[in-house]
């Protein structure tokens, strides 16, 4: 099986300021402040050699090289990573965003690139000005605009991946967010379980009761769920009447967990929001370092929601569930 990012016909770009640089194959790519380097940011904040991008195979990996004020990856801090498409890499006072695109999508969608170009471009000016600014006041408040940009430009990349209709995550920000997870689990070998949710016999409720209401069954649905995960878990609209839940740093019991609370708050909350009785399935696995990619991990997902369905809905069920209904869940 290809993992997405493993194409042949995969281009590999970074953009930052108001450039577009393809990072080729069997090279190296530093990020500095010096002149020698291929992607210069010239900042104080910005070490010399900052940090290196290097292209290995159909992976790119960036790498702090003893850098002062170090780099963020999606505003983690990160000494190594393994990039992936869209992964925001902050240097500075610099964004710099990593897109993968395939042959047939060489660049972004027009809109997008104007995006990233107009507000990367601002961050540009800014940087410049500074540079000749030695009034404090001034500089205070040439920093705050460019903090204003950047939250600006951060809700903009969040409106972009919401669902409308739930206000949950979208199945394009699902995927990348999950492949990451995936790979910081099996990096710094990490417990991670994804949940698979899916509203029993919810074509009835559109049949009976019309579309409308089933747009409001899937929103307040969609709100039990957020009210009912952490803060580090993240839900997302997988499709129609299906979502998803990632649990970072979780393990198979703590999910089952997780998996049964959202099951009960769902029972015993959607008669007060939506006037019905609604229930939810759910199937749950957890991540298995030998996998070769995140699709074994959705599948394992989606096959305990099926047996859950099987056994009579409105119950959770989990991958490597035994077929004897008298064992137990784990713990």
């Amino acid at each position: 099986m290809i993992h997405p990012n493993e194409s042949t016909a995969d281009q590999h770009f970074l953009y930052y300021l108001d450039k577009k640089m393809l990072l080729e194959e069997d090279r190296i790519f530093r990020i500095g402040r010096d002149s020698s380097c291929e992607i210069v940011l010239d900042e104080r904040t910005v070490s010399r050699i900052h940090a290196e991008i290097r292209r290995e195979g159909d992976k790119i990996r960036i790498v702090d090289m003893g850098s002062t004020n170090g780099i963020q990856i999606n505003y983690r801090v990160m000494k190594d990573h393994v990039l992936q498409d869209e992964d925001r890499i902050t240097i500075g006072p610099f964004i710099l965003v990593y897109r993968v695109l395939d042959q047939d999508r060489s660049v972004p969608v027009r809109s997008e690139e104007n995006l990233l170009s107009e507000t990367l471009v601002m961050e540009s000016k800014i940087a410049t000005i500074l540079q000749s600014i030695t009034e404090q006041e001034v500089r205070n408040q040439l920093f705050e605009l460019k903090h204003i940009i950047n939250q600006t430009k951060e809700k903009l990349s969040r409106l972009a991946h919401i669902d409308r209709l739930t206000l949950l995550y979208n199945r394009r920000y699902f995927d990348d967010v999950l492949s990451r997870e995936v790979e910081r689990a099996r990096r710094y070998k990490q417990p991670l379980c994804l949940l698979m949710l899916d509203i029993d016999l919810f074509k009835k409720v559109n049949d009976v009761h019309g579309h409308p209401k089933g747009d409001q069954v899937l929103t307040e649905i969609a709100s039990i769920i957020s009210d009912n995960i952490r803060m580090i878990d993240i839900a997302a609209r997988y499709g129609g009447e299906e979502m998803v839940v990632i649990l970072p740093e979780t393990d198979l019991d703590s999910a089952l967990t997780a998996a049964e609370k959202l099951r009960s708050a769902i029972e015993k909350e959607s008669t007060l929001r939506t006037g019905l009785d609604i229930t939810m399935s759910i199937g749950a696995a957890a991540f298995i370092p030998s996998e070769n990619a995140v699709q074994d991990l959705i599948a394992r997902a989606d096959a305990a929601l099926y047996r859950a369905k099987e056994k009579g809905r409105n119950r959770v069920a989990y991958s490597g569930e035994s077929e004897d209904p008298s064992v137990p869940l784990p713990g």
